[in-house]
């Protein structure tokens, strides 16, 4: 009897503390279970881009599920997919871009996590001398639709031998008939090397300056002359040229070829006292070349352009031989030596004649 008084005493006791116990369970277990269900705010960063976001997921993982993201191997998360989120946690995802890029006659994709173009080509193990041309530039920041395009630039200096072409060259020859020809010297090709910078874009020549150019072998020109002399025939009695052609000439008086024609000559004319010399001087008459001059025989000219001893032809004139000049006989200007100084004045001044060059024997 006593023992089964003991055993209930027991039996309520037990009781009573569950019952305590179950009072404070139940409440905490309730808050717990509310608290597992509250969604969590975590710090999210995509490529930059950060942002807070609510979630119920536990992991990670789970995480990027909620937000249809999938994770390669090749992008960059933190922290790893098994971590349980808790809440204020922060996720960071930095994902690869595939990024085309032309270079050396291909497309290689290359998959990066650079965000500038130098680092996309530094993790595709792509090598970019100072002289290539990117586009765009290094330091250019990337986008998901960026495509590079590398164009291989080379500079290098290259020897060509090449031909040089002779040229044919005319001179004027005064005792060759007019429209004749005759070769003196027959051209020959020359050689040189010449020395050029090419420049070239993917292999394909772009440029090409001369540097220089060095001689093999001299180059010969061709030298032809041409004939310029022309058949005059002139009239003995009135001292005019009646023909001038560089074929025949009509028969009848005398036909010689000048050497060089003048036209547009002026002339005057000049006496013995006109030398300025006194008569009975020793020098009175006397001409520059020291021989007497002779009236219809002598002329004064300027050297450098008719040489002295030289015959020369004046249309309407005659024949008359340069020897004598004067300190205003210069160029097309020629003086006649007359008889007197009356002969002088009525000489006068002639215009616009024509002189031909003869040269030192008179036809």
């Amino acid at each position: 009897m006593e023992l089964r008084t003991m055993w209930d005493r027991q039996k309520k006791r037990a009781i009573a503390v569950f019952g305590g116990l179950a009072l404070v369970l139940v409440p905490m277990i309730g808050y717990f279970s509310a608290q597992a269900t509250q969604p969590k705010q975590v710090m999210f960063t995509m490529d930059g881009t950060t942002k807070q976001v609510a979630t119920k997921a536990s992991t990670v993982e789970q995480f990027l599920a909620e937000r249809h993201i999938t994770v390669t191997e090749k992008d960059q998360l933190q922290p790893d997919a098994n971590t349980k989120i808790k809440n204020g946690a922060t996720i960071t995802l930095h994902t690869s871009w595939a990024i085309p890029v032309q270079v050396d006659g291909q497309t290689k994709v290359v998959h990066t996590l650079k965000r500038d173009v130098a680092g996309a080509l530094q993790d595709a193990g792509i090598a970019v001398r100072q002289q290539d041309r990117v586009e765009p530039a290094l330091a250019e920041a990337l986008s998901k639709e960026t495509s590079i395009v590398i164009t291989r630039v080379e500079e290098k200096v290259v020897q060509l031998e090449e031909r040089v072409a002779f040229q044919e060259m005319r001179k004027n020859d005064p005792v060759l008939a007019k429209g004749k020809t005759r070769v003196i010297q027959e051209g020959q090709e020359g050689k040189a090397l010449a020395h050029y910078k090419l420049v070239t874009e993917n292999g394909k020549e772009v440029s090409r300056e001369l540097i220089k150019r060095d001689v093999i072998t001299p180059k010969k020109d061709r030298i032809v002359a041409v004939g310029t002399a022309v058949a005059v025939q002139i009239d003995d009695q009135s001292n005019r040229v009646v023909a001038s052609a560089a074929g025949m000439v009509s028969r009848g008086g005398k036909v010689f070829r000048p050497k060089k024609v003048l036209n547009g000559v002026t002339l005057t004319a000049y006496s013995p006292s006109g030398g300025g010399k006194p008569p009975g001087s020793p020098g009175y008459g006397r001409t520059a070349t020291g021989v007497k001059a002779k009236a219809g025989h002598t002329i004064a000219v300027d050297p450098k352009v008719i040489p002295l001893g030289w015959w020369v032809f004046i249309d309407g004139i005659g024949y008359r031989r340069a020897e004598d000049t004067g300190g205003a006989i210069r160029g097309s200007k020629i003086d006649v030596f007359v008889s007197t100084d009356a002969d002088a004045v009525q000489f006068g001044r002639k215009r616009n004649r024509t002189v031909y060059i003869i040269g030192p024997e008179k036809p």
